[in-house]
């Protein structure tokens, strides 16, 4: 799952950990740091 405009790369596991990227995230401003994936290139 990637968030743009930042190109946060999220892997969730469960549907709650989607709902805590949506809260934290997307409305609160704040990234979920357990949840965030390094992309390789």
């Amino acid at each position: 799952m990637v968030v743009y405009p930042e190109g946060v790369w999220y892997q969730p596991r469960t549907p709650e950990d989607i709902d805590e990227i949506v809260a934290t995230h997307l409305v609160g401003g704040t990234l979920v740091e357990r949840l965030v994936v390094v992309p390789r290139v």
